[in-house]
């Protein structure tokens, strides 16, 4: 372990950051600035939210002026701030006072009859509005005692006369009650939309289930009723990113009219932590009209395109190029998912994307997706010319080896959704993907080994954005009942701090002003009760955080 000396620290300040006292002085703690994984400190001086010293606590205090406030950590670990490095924060505004119906260890809906219940329960509130969709989140599938999805007349069942959508875990399917079909346009003549399902059963009676782009007719009713109650449901949601160490979050599907509300808040100072928004294609060239690509606006920045390509692989929707282990009863024996967009339309968004210089971010779960990806990233490369774009694959859950190489020697990045193992992985292994295939399932051992650059992610509200389990669940790999899948993609705990923080970063083009330590960046930090780098690694996703800063700020102290 090395702690910086002072001396050499001084030499990156300014000279108006060397004369000017600090703000605040954190001393006496376990501080892992990231950037090797040797280096530590123990004192940090911040000013105007910047950090202008860290080293030793002896050589920090120095630095101490006559108002400077002086903090002792009494040796707690502080790191860098964590990146989300993909999520959905602003579906947080519209659910936060919706009902979850998450299995455990989220929730307690763990069958149908549980659902059942929650809906019953939830549905029977008086002043309830019988005039809207109500949206429910979370349930999945894979995990209930039933092993299917509700249908429509067990939700009918339970809530009454009102319009209801339950919406998968994984964001791609829904099912809806009979009134909740009718209030989204879709009766028993709907034909599929493109790159989507309405199911139907052998009778041709609505089942209640769709998927993939069947779902966007939910979109347009994920509203909240005022500018209050958007404000309030807004800092619910910074409030939850920031009690998980998060500074910076991502939206990363940002319609016009998402990124309106969001930036309708950043305008009134609203925002604590910074939000990076990735606009969604068929809405990327409208939001240009009226923001600037990658400025930052009072914490909001629209930081380029995003791009969904396939569907989920836990909802067996996922586009692979060979079929699933355990084909959905309803489809043939070959079916292998199928993908959102084809090549003709991958190539138009990614050459949009370059040709604006805008970063692109695209969702691909199967390795069939990536392919689509892949070679529209290629095309674009030698159209345009090889340049740093930073194109990151979302979730790559089921990259091939091949890919990884390609990925690489096109400039790409992964972010990674390794907490896929613990979720999913048991149902990966037995039904979605087979033994093989599931082992390799976020093949973050292939990335560390052929050099392609990579972060991690809990995609939410998929899965709560816990920065601790997302780093507990690369390093273990650990499935529900309690098994590890693909010991050799695991990484070390360091790797994974890395992948959160410094290379979260790296991959938002923000490298040069957070995700490590040091003078001159901004004062993003999260203090922890424990080290993760110390710890049993199986211990790691049991760390509180205890307080997490943003330009210097407490936006959020652990009240237990």
């Amino acid at each position: 372990m090395k702690i910086f000396p002072l001396s050499l620290i001084a030499l990156a300040l300014s000279s108006s950051m060397a004369f000017a006292a600090p703000d605040l002085i954190l001393k006496n703690g376990d501080i892992v600035t990231v950037t090797s994984e040797q280096d530590r400190a123990q004192a940090i001086a911040i000013k105007d939210g910047k950090i202008v010293a860290v080293g030793s606590t002896k050589d920090v205090l120095k630095q101490k002026g006559k108002n400077t406030e002086v903090r002792d950590l009494e040796g707690k670990t502080v790191t860098p701030g964590f990146i989300d490095a993909h999520g959905h924060f602003a579906n947080y505004i519209p659910l936060a006072n919706s009902l979850f119906v998450y299995p455990s260890p989220m929730g307690t809906s763990d069958s149908v009859g549980d659902i059942q219940n929650e809906l019953q329960r939830h549905f029977s509130q008086p002043g309830l509005n019988k005039d809207i969709l109500h949206i429910a989140f979370g349930y999945d599938d894979s995990v209930l005692a039933e092993k299917r999805h509700p249908n429509i007349q067990e939700m009918d069942k339970v809530t009454g006369d009102f319009s209801v959508c339950m919406m998968h875990v994984s964001g791609h399917l829904g099912v809806c009650n009979t009134a909740g079909m009718t209030q989204i346009g879709y009766t028993t003549a709907s034909e599929n939309p493109s790159g989507g399902i309405i199911h139907k059963d052998s009778n041709g009676e609505l089942t209640g289930l769709i998927e993939e782009s069947a779902t966007y007719a939910l979109f347009p009713h994920l509203t909240v009723g005022s500018q209050e109650e958007a404000l309030a449901n807004f800092q619910k949601a910074q409030d939850l990113f920031a009690s998980y160490g998060v500074t910076t979050a991502q939206e990363g599907l940002a319609t016009a009219s998402t990124l309106g509300l969001i930036k309708s808040m950043a305008d009134t100072g609203a925002l604590k932590i910074d939000v990076l928004a990735y606009a969604k294609w068929v809405d990327f060239e409208t939001i240009l009209e009226n923001m600037k690509l990658g400025e930052y606006n009072n914490g909001l920045k629209l930081a380029g395109m995003k791009v969904t390509g396939d569907g989920s692989p836990q909802g067996k929707t996922a586009f692979l190029s060979t079929p699933y282990f355990e084909v959905p009863h309803s489809h043939s024996y070959h079916y292998h998912g199928y993908p959102v967009l084809n090549q003709d339309e991958m190539d138009h968004y990614v050459d949009l994307a370059f040709q604006h210089n805008a970063q692109l971010i695209s969702h691909a779960n199967g390795d069939a997706a990536a392919d689509l990806l892949l070679n529209a990233v290629e095309k674009a490369n030698a159209k345009y010319g090889e340049r740093d774009h930073r194109t990151t694959t979302i979730h790559a859950q089921t990259m091939r080896l091949d890919q990884i190489k390609r990925m690489r020697d096109a400039g790409m990045m992964a972010s990674y959704f390794p907490a896929h193992t613990f979720f999913w992985g048991d149902y990966h292994r037995d039904s979605v993907l087979g033994p093989w295939r599931a082992s390799n399932i976020s093949p973050m051992g292939w990335a560390e080994e052929f050099g392609l650059t990579y972060t991690i992610h809990m995609d939410a509200p998929v899965a709560f954005p816990d920065q601790m389990l997302n780093m507990w669940t690369a390093v273990n790999r650990v499935t529900r009942s309690g098994e590890t899948l693909g010991e050799h993609h695991k990484i070390t705990p360091y790797q994974a701090l890395e992948a959160v923080t410094k290379t979260a970063a790296y991959q938002n083009f923000e490298e040069i002003e957070k995700g490590t330590i040091e003078v001159g960046k901004r004062a993003d930090l999260v203090v922890l009760a424990q080290n993760p780098l110390n710890v049993e690694p199986l211990e790691i996703k049991d760390i509180k955080v205890l307080e997490t800063i943003k330009d210097g700020k407490t936006v959020f102290e652990y009240a237990g």
